[in-house]
């Protein structure tokens, strides 16, 4: 049966069946028309076994990205981090520019969060390498069970022709309206990398504001309905309140497990707080989230657990995981 959404029939390659990578590559395999087949690789055996198990369709796997490169025209990459990418790409012996030739004709979808810099890097590497091709920093934002539902935000950068041929492919895993071409190359990154800060700057506020609530006695769940009906509302009081109970498909209701972990949002604060240095802008709150996350990825109430785990630093033993971070 033919994409209702447009996507054209090809051979797709999906690198990265993680957190994010898994339901949006399933999205994918469910909306691209049925004669398109489809190559996974993963390094994970199990999640790669568990993905061609459960998702239906035509799917074959790769062990490297060179092999998935050398069969796909479209090549999407969800990856953990700024190394991972470069070596999935740049590898001379196992990477996906290795099993391409110049005249190679790809698209892809680089849909990672790194800094912008390894993003630019790579992008000219790909471009050097395979000048017919076309690349896109398309990270994307929502979690993982927008990944799962197949409604992602995607911030784009790149050409706006290259972004209006790829619209169709990001559109199986993202919602039609939400995707957002920011700018030119890395500026989809450095996005992404802004609206995080942001998400997680106000997270720490929500997460002062309900431990203060519950000291006073106020009920949790009715201050996150104020909250919500007022100047305080955020994505976070929506969606993700720390404290238990209080929204039924939050983290915290999961006891912070699993989901995106502490180690992984330390990383992408870290890239916003070098991209604000790269580009000379003053901030304020970057140490307080570092030394957030640092103390948070060496505590055994936060260590490798879902990233709002944060709270139980303010929650528990009287905030005395906490440090006093002073700015002069």
């Amino acid at each position: 049966m033919a994409s209702q959404i447009g996507a054209p029939d090809a051979t797709y390659g999906f690198i990265g069946l993680g957190n994010m990578g898994f339901g949006m590559a399933k999205n994918v395999r469910q909306k691209i028309p049925s004669s398109s087949k489809m190559i996974v690789c993963e390094l994970v055996t199990s999640q790669r076994d568990e993905f061609c198990k459960t998702v239906e369709g035509d799917i074959e796997t790769a062990e490297t990205p060179k092999e998935l490169a050398e069969k796909c025209d479209i090549i999407i990459s969800s990856l953990p981090n700024g190394k991972a990418v470069k070596i999935v790409y740049l590898d001379s012996s196992t990477g996906i520019l290795a099993g391409c030739s110049k005249d190679s004709q790809k698209l892809v979808l680089e849909t990672s969060t790194i800094e912008a810099s390894t993003s630019l890097e790579v992008r000219k590497a790909v471009e050097e390498a395979l000048p017919s091709s076309e690349f896109l920093d398309a990270p994307v934002s929502g979690g993982i069970p927008p990944a799962h539902a197949g409604t992602l935000t995607f911030m784009v950068g790149g050409s706006k022709d290259v972004f209006e041929k790829a619209k169709p492919v990001m559109a199986t895993m993202g919602k039609s309206e939400n995707l957002i071409l920011c700018g030119g190359p890395g500026a989809g990154l450095a996005t992404k990398q802004i609206n995080n800060y942001i998400a997680y700057c106000s997270y720490v506020a929500l997460c002062e504001g309900m431990n203060t609530g519950l000291k006073f006695g106020l009920d949790p769940k009715t201050l996150n309905d104020v909250i919500n009906a007022s100047s305080g509302q955020c994505w976070n009081s929506l969606h993700m309140n720390p404290v238990k109970g209080v929204i039924p498909n939050s983290s915290a209701s999961r006891d912070f497990k699993p989901g995106f972990t502490v180690e992984l949002a330390q990383g992408v604060t870290r890239q916003m707080t070098k991209l604000m240095e790269e580009v000379g802008a003053k901030s304020m709150f970057g140490p307080v989230m570092d030394d957030i996350w640092a103390r948070a990825v060496e505590n055994p109430l936060c260590k490798a657990q879902e990233s709002r785990s944060i709270y139980r630093l303010f929650s528990e033993d009287n905030g005395q995981h906490l440090g006093k971070v002073k700015i002069e």
